[in-house]
């Protein structure tokens, strides 16, 4: 058994990647052959935080090695016996081997659609974006992220608000195009009836290409930055880039809480607004805060970004619990 020092350094690092959930799918294959043509060398350290799965794995392959040596010059009823629990142990190591397989793969299948039913319907994903979907659409997407990137998959127009992680990206499908983000906001709409697909980038840039089913990379991406639109025609076969008009981002705006531009505004309504964009409860307890009035835009930012705004007008502390916010300390004369 080999110690991680010991290991090729490239297998290292791509073991380290495996146990922390950011390993690409090229690279488990690489890593997975290694391991195939290596088969007894399992890293110390590896066992101390082995998943289900590689348990399983490990235990199938110890039996199976078991197994194949029987000693020839043992009497008979030694090697009848020596065989029938040999079957015994590998009937139960595949037991336990496809049980655990399948548990993973249910967890990490389960998808949840939200549907919007011809209404604006405000959706939290698990990394703390914001969608809010519009008319009759749908939106599919993991209860939890695990892969390098963030997949979704939109039928129809959505807002997104997506939570910033350079090592995840943000790609969502839509009809016959893709879009690949690291942090930004954005409005997509997208019929495959009428062949219409537009996107409207409000805040940073989104990278969009025409998807390839069988695979999620972007093929010759054109990059839209904030303020731009682009829209494709399929009736007219045209496209085209242009700035977004003020009227259509209003358009894109209306009925949601993603404007949160403060001009001089009462605290009890900056506590309104923030605790129902982001489903949260903000307590303030015995303070009182109806002196304070905010002046900040913290559109497109995450919560603790604006309760630290909040905090540092108010001159108070929180902390965040769950979905329950305790403002404390401070005050405004």
């Amino acid at each position: 058994m080999k110690n991680a020092d010991k290991l090729p350094s490239e297998i290292y690092f791509l073991a380290k990647k495996m146990l922390s959930g950011t390993i690409s799918s090229e690279e488990k294959e690489k890593l997975d052959a290694w391991y195939a043509l290596n088969p007894t060398e399992i890293p110390i350290w590896e066992l101390k935080n082995e998943t289900k799965e590689q348990l399983s794995e490990r235990l199938y392959k110890s039996l199976i090695s078991k197994i194949e040596f029987v000693p020839v010059n043992q009497p008979k009823f030694i090697r009848n016996y020596l065989a029938i629990a040999a079957s015994i142990l590998l009937v139960c190591s595949i037991g336990i081997f496809l049980w655990l397989k399948t548990a993973k793969q249910e967890q990490v299948v389960k998808n949840i659609r939200a549907y919007s039913n011809g209404m604006i319907t405000k959706i939290h994903l698990p990394d703390h974006s914001i969608v809010w979907l519009k008319g009759n659409s749908r939106l599919e997407y993991p209860s939890k992220f695990n892969d390098s990137t963030r997949n979704v998959i939109l039928h129809g127009e959505a807002l997104f608000e997506v939570a910033k992680d350079k090592t995840h990206p943000f790609v969502i499908r839509t009809g016959n195009y893709l879009a690949r983000v690291l942090g930004t906001s954005f409005n997509i709409k997208e019929s495959i009836e009428a062949k219409i697909f537009k996107l409207t980038v409000l805040t940073g840039k989104v990278a969009i290409s025409s998807s390839n089913k069988s695979k999620d990379e972007l093929e010759k991406p054109i990059i839209i930055t904030h303020g731009n639109e682009f829209e494709v025609n399929g009736n007219q076969n045209s496209q085209r880039l242009t700035p977004a008009p003020i009227s259509e981002k209003v358009l894109i705006l209306n009925g949601t809480e993603y404007d949160m531009n403060f001009e001089n505004i009462a605290f009890s309504e900056v506590k309104d607004r923030v605790e129902k964009k982001f489903n949260v409860k903000i307590n303030t307890g015995k303070n009182n805060y109806s002196n304070c009035y905010l002046s900040a835009d913290v559109t497109d930012q995450s919560l603790d970004n604006t309760l630290k705004v909040i905090s540092a007008v108010t001159n108070s502390q929180y902390t965040i619990n769950k979905n329950q916010i305790d403002l404390t300390g401070g005050g405004c004369n």
